[in-house]
């Protein structure tokens, strides 16, 4: 395009130099031109029209304007011409130029169609691929929920048939121990059958004594596989079989004594003086012993011998020394209890105890720390937000004192009813109350007391029966308790008791508050109450079920700290008293005790109990 213009405005300035030349030759005579120019144009022609045709040359003035207007003519459409193979060049460019992006742009959109198709066939393949490797996963996962379905029904058949062995072997438990009462007493009346012979009839029943230690010794054999083994119905056979030969062996063994009798009718047949009567099961096998009551322990001189069945002389004088001090404390609030007028502070009191204490829980550090602080306050005398109410133990000059043994109480009786039904909250409870002891003592030496009042088996002390005492004052001693004239079931008894067991062996190694150095009731408390018990008689049930709840709780602690001391201790209790627990206790209780011995000398340990806190939780 350039190069166009240039041409243009070259052609112009030529057309302009002619016609200057041109008008500069035929100028009016009659204006002036200076010699110097006409000569100059007359020897300087043009040189622009040099290729005119000289037969054209002009002679006029019209006929230069004609010559003028042909050239114009002439410029224009050689412009044109010029102008119009421009275009025509780009045109042509243009064209060259479309067809060179058609092109292009079609080999772009070959390539592009070619790599979608690529892409496509990549994806295809891949579905084809993520559809076979679903199918042989659906496959799998069906094969897996197959073998998991068909394990559920092996396991629930398992535990089916476990099940039923287990309902038949405690059938065949139940069995046995009918049987075992039945041979006892079968064997019983033997025994005081053979009491009551002379030596000459002993000699003649001595095959038949052999028999029966025989017989005794089988159903011994079946007792200890109850309590290790298991049982089966075999066991339940050959159990209904030996009872049914001693009840035969006793029957032959009395016509044998009858007919001796009979041949000797004048003589008189030596009888023991003394025969053993039947014992109630919940009452120990003791004889009634003359004691005085518990607040004239501490002057009793001349039964030193007797007492010491019961109760070491050393805890003794701790039971006494507590005791004292928790009759002298009460007496200190005496006149608070007695006053009607203040039934609406015992009350409030009460409330501010119990609705810390009751709703108590290890669900986090802050929730026990709140109640804490409650208590802690209310035994300082400080004001205890109740609901929409303040209550402060201080207004009355009694009311603090009556509180601590209220909460001591309280917190006792929450092992008879909470701790006995959920024993990982022991902990919870003992870890609050360690820490309240760490800050009021006197309400310490109060919980000990409350826990010798519900259960003296924590002394230890087996109390006596006294003269003259009746059943619901002495069972009532024991700890059991009494509705409309009713005791309480056995079983019932001994859960009771296990709680308040678990609570006060959890009090011996629960961590108190982080700010605490010490727990005030230490393990060492733990060894005076296992060994003070080796040296008791067993009572019935109880003895046993205290010791295994005992060392359920705190055993694994007791070998931590006395290590080869203790296990010492484990060995007296194996080897010489725990046979006594069989002979005083039923079976469930000594089983239990049995079963946890076993687990200890197959792992050589004791298990940390459910619920334990092994460092400052709070």
């Amino acid at each position: 395009m350039d190069s166009v213009v240039n041409d243009l405005e070259q052609l112009k300035l030529s057309a302009l130099h002619k016609l200057q030349i041109i008008n500069s030759s035929y100028i009016s005579k009659s204006e002036h031109v200076p010699e110097s120019t006409e000569k100059e144009i007359k020897l300087r022609p043009p040189k622009a029209i040099k290729n005119i045709d000289p037969a054209l040359e002009p002679k006029s003035v019209n006929e230069i304007e004609n010559v003028i207007t042909k050239l114009e003519i002439e410029r224009h459409q050689d412009i044109k011409s010029r102008i119009r193979a421009r275009i025509s060049i780009f045109e042509d460019f243009t064209k060259l130029q479309e067809s060179n992006t058609k092109q292009q742009w079609l080999r772009i959109q070959q390539n592009f169609e070619r790599e979608n198709q690529q892409k496509e066939n990549s994806i295809f393949l891949a579905m084809q691929e993520f559809d076979q490797n679903s199918s042989n996963s659906h496959a799998k996962l069906a094969q897996y929920y197959q073998n998991l379905r068909l394990r559920r029904q092996m396991q629930e058949q398992e535990l089916k048939m476990r099940e039923q062995q287990k309902q038949m072997m405690h059938n065949c438990i139940d069995k046995i121990k009918k049987h075992q009462q039945d041979f006892n007493e079968a064997y019983e009346q033997v025994i005081l059958l053979l009491k009551q012979c002379n030596d000459e009839v002993k000699n003649k029943l001595v095959e038949q004594y052999k028999l029966l230690k025989a017989f005794h010794n089988n159903f011994e054999k079946i007792i200890t596989k109850c309590r290790t083994q298991g049982v089966s119905e075999e066991d339940e056979k050959q159990a209904s079989q030996t009872l049914n030969q001693v009840q035969a062996l006793g029957i032959k063994m009395k016509e044998i004594v009858e007919e001796a009798v009979k041949k000797n009718e004048e003589a008189k047949i030596p009888t023991e003086t003394e025969v053993v009567p039947d014992l109630p099961t919940t009452e120990p096998p003791v004889k009634p012993v003359p004691v005085p009551n518990q607040s004239d322990l501490p002057k009793v001189q001349t039964s030193v011998s007797s007492i010491t069945r019961y109760i070491s002389l050393s805890n003794l004088k701790m039971y006494t020394d507590i005791m004292e001090f928790f009759n002298k404390h009460t007496d200190s609030f005496k006149n608070l209890l007695e006053d009607a007028s203040q039934k609406q502070f015992r009350f409030d009191c009460k409330k501010a105890i119990n609705l810390p204490v009751n709703s108590l829980s290890g669900v986090n550090s802050e929730h026990i720390l709140d109640k804490f602080n409650r208590l802690k306050a209310l035994l300082n005398g400080q004001d205890v937000a109740v609901g929409n109410d303040k209550i402060n133990a201080s207004k009355h000059p009694q009311g603090v004192p009556f509180c601590m043994d209220l909460l001591a109480k309280k917190f006792v009786l929450q092992g008879d009813l909470m701790v006995s039904s959920n024993p990982d909250s022991a902990f919870c409870y003992a870890s609050v109350m360690s820490s309240l002891w760490n800050e009021f003592p006197t309400f310490g030496q109060l919980l000990l007391a409350h826990f010798y009042k519900s259960c003296p088996y924590l002394v230890p002390y087996c109390i006596p029966r006294e003269v003259g005492e009746s059943d619901e004052e002495f069972y009532s001693r024991l700890g059991y308790q009494y509705k409309d004239g009713q005791i309480e079931n056995q079983d019932k008894f001994l859960k009771r008791m296990t709680g308040i067991m678990r609570l006060y062996a959890a009090m011996m190694i629960v961590k108190p508050k982080k700010d605490h150095k010490s727990n005030p009731h230490k393990i060492h408390h733990g060894w005076r109450w296992f060994s003070s018990v080796m040296k008791l008689e067993p009572q019935v049930d109880i003895t046993a079920t205290m010791l295994h709840t005992f060392l359920e709780t705190v055993g694994f602690e007791m070998e931590a700290k006395y290590g080869l001391s203790f296990r010492k201790l484990i060995m007296v209790l194996v080897d010489k008293f725990l046979p006594s627990c069989r002979e005083k206790c039923t079976g469930g209780a000594t089983t239990r005790l049995e079963l946890l011995l076993t687990n200890y000398f197959k792992s050589e340990k004791f298990e940390k109990p459910n619920g334990y806190l092994d460092y400052r939780y709070w």
